[in-house]
């Protein structure tokens, strides 16, 4: 239960709601959104901070526009009357569901290259001392519209392939998550990394809470063949010598594209919504644009030839960079991994979505396709 305090907001509103917006107005106004609200409860601001890229001041009069609500968070535009606006992103599910706590969000965004994604400027995730009553994250604005996935050409994915090599010049020392410190890979596992362990989890958990979803739509084949897959490729992913940060739900929603000027033939891509990323195997962040398992806004259909195309785009991009691990610069092996990717993330999706289609319509319209489009991959009966 938050406590009551003076000051202190004692109910717990939508964060998608105008009441919302009315609060964050107010909280950026008194300066407390990214102030302490007290001299022990202080969120964490990050060192080295570009400042020319920030708000010349943190308080004064502001207004607030949602800028959209997704999975799992609501995003809002806090536009200062004199500055440059900020994005808050809120949670709308207990923080417990969360994919990681919102310090290894911000602490990887404070990793990732300037023209890659946005930086972040302050992180609350106690909310029982929080101005909002929730936690959450605020960072610069990205400019820019993510492209539906039918309009995707091949400029897109070459663009995209050499924006994610320049995310991936990062190195890792595993699969696991960034935090703040001297040591940004302080909390990765020691030794081999165990995905097979990981999706066993992520299975189980799927059962408990949605076990009558499963059995309703039959998606128990689907769930078995993405443990076989990943089983396949344990020991491979256990040898990789090129680990990198990940952005980890690099969907088409979270690519945003702008024109920088007039005379700018091609559209400038940069990344938001870095909830899920960590230390990773790169062929995840490869995988997750789309290919033939697709639908819904979030996957870019994509015959074998585009992926191809895309794959060798990256691995030319990264060449460019610098010197590249081997599992990174064999286009048949991150093509084989992006395989046993798509079988995961694509069967948590298609639980997901299979479980919020009984209240949602655009669920309810996604579903026949992601369903079908997966079971011909894993070569399950449509």
């Amino acid at each position: 239960m938050v406590p009551v305090r003076p000051g202190h907001p004692t109910a717990l509103l939508d964060p998608a709601s105008s009441a919302m917006g009315r609060r964050l107005v107010e909280a950026w106004r008194s300066g407390t959104l990214v102030l302490p609200l007290r001299e022990d409860v202080s969120p964490v601001r990050l060192p080295g901070l570009h400042r020319s890229v920030l708000p010349s001041s943190l308080s004064g009069p502001a207004r607030a526009v949602l800028a959209g609500v997704g999975e799992r968070f609501a995003a809002w535009r806090v536009i200062p009357h004199e500055n440059a606006a900020v994005i808050v992103r809120i949670p709308h599910i207990a923080p417990s569901e969360l994919q990681q706590d919102l310090v290894h969000e911000i602490a990887a965004l404070a990793m990732v290259p300037r023209e890659v994604g946005p930086t972040p400027i302050a992180v609350h995730d106690d909310p029982a001392s929080s101005p909002l009553g929730h936690p959450y994250v605020v960072t610069t604005d990205v400019t820019g519209t993510a492209a539906a996935p039918e309009s995707w050409t091949a400029r897109h994915l070459e663009t995209h392939a050499a924006r994610l090599a320049q995310l991936h010049s990062v190195p890792a020392p595993g699969r696991g998550p960034v935090t703040l410190g001297e040591d940004p890979w302080a909390a990765v596992p020691p030794g081999p990394p165990s995905l097979l362990r990981e999706v066993e989890q992520e299975a189980a958990s799927w059962g408990e809470l949605h076990g009558g979803v499963i059995a309703e739509h039959g998606l128990e084949p689907f769930v078995e063949a993405a443990l076989e897959r990943v089983a396949g490729v344990e020991e491979e992913i256990a040898d990789l010598d090129g680990f990198v940060l990940a952005h980890g739900d690099l969907c088409a929603t979270n690519i945003l594209w702008h024109h920088a000027g007039a005379d700018s033939a091609d559209p400038v891509v940069r990344y938001i919504d870095f909830e899920w990323a960590q230390g990773d195997d790169p062929a995840r962040d490869l995988a997750i644009i789309g290919g033939s398992v697709h639908g819904g806004p979030w996957y870019v259909p994509l015959d074998e030839q585009q992926v191809d195309a895309f794959v060798r785009a990256y691995v030319r991009a990264r060449g460019e960079l610098g010197e590249v691990p081997v599992s990174a610069a064999d286009v048949g092996a991150l093509r084989g991994r992006m395989r046993v990717w798509t079988a995961y993330e694509r069967t948590a999706m298609l639980v997901h979505v299979a479980s919020r289609a009984a209240t949602r319509a655009a669920h309810r319209r996604v579903l026949p396709v992601l369903h079908d489009s997966l079971a011909r991959e894993l070569e399950l009966p449509v």
